[in-house]
C-alpha cells in the first residue's frame, strides 16, 4: 500500500510537467521589436530653441585723441626754468639739474623755448631754453604755444602736418609772372617758416624757385612746392637769392598765416545803396547767414577757413581782419572753432581760435573731436 502511494505521486509529478489539452498555455511576454525600440529611443525631446537675442548696436564712445602728446626731453646742463619763454621780464621758477627728464608739451613760435609740465609752478607748466634740452622726438610734432590774449593765457595751436607721405612731388616750372629765386646750395624744405616745423624734403643748389611769400624779416621764404600745404612750403632766406626785391612778396607770420593790416574803418556813414537811405556805419557787418542766438566772433588776422579742425585740412577760403563770424561749435581743447561758412559743402568751416576775438559766450556750444566729428555732449 505504501509502495502504491509513492508510485502514484511520481506519476502525478510527471503529468504536471507536460502540456495537456484544454489548458491554456501561458501568454508570453511581448518584448518590443528592435525597430520599435529604436523608434522610441530616437524620438527627440523637443527642446525649444531660444530665439536669437538681437545684439543692440553699441555706439562706440569716440576716442578723443589728446591734442598735446608729451614728448620726453633730457637736460644737457643745469638750467633755469621760467614762467614765460623769455629771459627778460619773466620770473625764474627754479632750476633743473643735468640729465633731468621732463615732459615737453609745446614750443614757442620761434622754437627756441620748450613748454613743459612742472607741477611746482602756479599753472603747472614752465618754460626752458630749447638749446638746453635733448629732445627725444621730432620738434615738428610739438604744438605751437602763442599768447593771443596776453602772456598769462597760453594757447596751444596744433602743429602743421603734411597731407600725405612719400617722395616729394617734382617742382612745377615757374609761370611767366612768377617772382623767381635761386637756391644757393642744398635747401631743406619745411612745412612752415622755421626749424621747428617738419621737413618735407630737399631742393638741390641752383634750382630756380617760384617765390610766393616771406616772413617780415626775410629769414624764411615761401615757395611753390606741390607736396606742401596748399602747394606751398618754406626755405631759409639766407640760402636763396631773389631776382627782385623781397618787399613785393606778401608777408606771413611765424604760424604760416598771411599777415595783413586791418583796413581803416569809415568814420561816417557807409556808401549809399542804390535808391536807398545811407546805412549807419558798422564796425563789422554781420554776414547774411547769421543765425539768431548763436555766439559770434571777430577775425583778428587774415586766416584760412578749413574743412576740418586742423591746419592739415583743405583750405576753403580766407577771412579778413574785422570780419564777423557766427560760431556753431568747438573742439574739446578749444583750439578750433566751427563757424557758418556758406560756400562750404555743408555750410560749415573751421578756423583757429587764436585768431578770433569772442563777442559772446561759447560755453554751451557742442564739442567736436580732432576730425570734426560731433562728440557726446555733457
Amino acid at each position: 500500500m505504501k509502495i502504491n502511494t509513492i508510485f502514484l505521486c511520481l506519476c502525478l509529478i510527471l503529468l504536471t510537467g507536460c502540456s495537456m489539452p484544454g489548458i491554456a498555455a501561458p501568454t508570453p511576454t511581448l518584448s518590443p521589436s528592435p525597430s520599435a525600440s529604436a523608434t522610441l529611443t530616437q524620438t527627440p525631446s523637443l527642446t525649444p530653441t531660444p530665439a536669437p537675442t538681437e545684439t543692440p548696436s553699441i555706439t562706440p564712445t569716440p576716442t578723443i585723441m589728446p591734442t598735446i602728446q608729451p614728448m620726453t626731453g633730457v637736460l644737457r646742463a643745469p638750467t633755469n626754468i621760467r614762467e614765460r619763454p623769455s629771459k627778460g621780464g619773466s620770473e625764474r621758477l627754479g632750476g633743473l639739474m643735468f640729465n633731468t627728464s621732463i615732459k615737453i608739451i609745446g614750443r614757442n613760435e620761434q622754437a627756441n623755448w620748450f613748454w613743459f609740465i612742472y607741477p611746482e609752478a602756479p599753472g603747472g607748466t614752465a618754460w626752458v631754453l630749447a638749446s638746453a634740452v635733448d629732445l627725444q622726438g621730432e620738434i615738428g610734432l610739438l604744438p605751437i604755444v602763442i599768447f593771443p590774449e596776453g602772456p598769462d593765457k597760453p594757447v596751444a595751436v596744433p602743429p602743421l602736418l603734411p597731407l600725405s607721405t612719400g617722395p616729394a612731388l617734382p617742382l612745377n616750372p615757374p609761370g611767366p609772372e612768377a617772382m623767381l629765386g635761386t637756391a644757393q646750395q642744398l635747401l631743406n624744405v619745411r612745412i612752415g617758416p622755421g626749424i621747428g616745423f617738419l621737413s618735407l624734403g630737399t631742393i638741390p643748389g641752383g634750382t630756380v624757385l617760384s617765390m610766393t611769400g616771406r616772413i617780415e624779416d626775410n629769414s624764411w621764404f615761401q615757395i611753390e612746392y606741390p607736396s606742401g600745404l596748399d602747394g606751398r612750403a618754406w626755405v631759409s632766406g639766407d640760402l636763396v637769392k631773389l631776382d627782385v626785391g623781397a618787399k613785393k612778396l606778401p608777408i606771413y607770420n611765424l604760424l604760416a598765416t598771411p599777415f595783413t593790416e586791418a583796413p581803416p574803418q569809415p568814420e561816417g556813414p557807409s556808401a549809399t545803396p542804390e535808391g536807398g537811405t545811407p546805412l549807419p556805419a558798422t564796425e563789422t557787418p554781420i554776414p547774411p547767414s547769421a543765425t539768431p542766438d548763436l555766439p559770434t566772433g571777430t577775425v583778428t588776422n587774415q586766416i584760412n577757413v578749413r574743412s576740418g579742425p586742423a591746419s592739415s585740412f583743405e583750405s576753403l577760403g580766407l577771412l579778413n581782419p574785422n570780419e564777423r563770424v557766427v560760431i556753431t561749435g568747438k573742439t574739446l581743447n578749444g583750439n578750433w572753432l566751427q563757424i557758418e561758412y556758406p560756400s562750404a559743402p555743408d555750410g560749415k568751416g573751421w578756423v583757429a581760435a587764436a585768431y578770433i576775438t569772442l563777442n559772446s559766450d561759447i560755453s554751451k556750444l557742442p564739442f567736436f573731436d580732432n576730425q570734426g566729428t560731433p562728440l557726446p555732449q555733457p
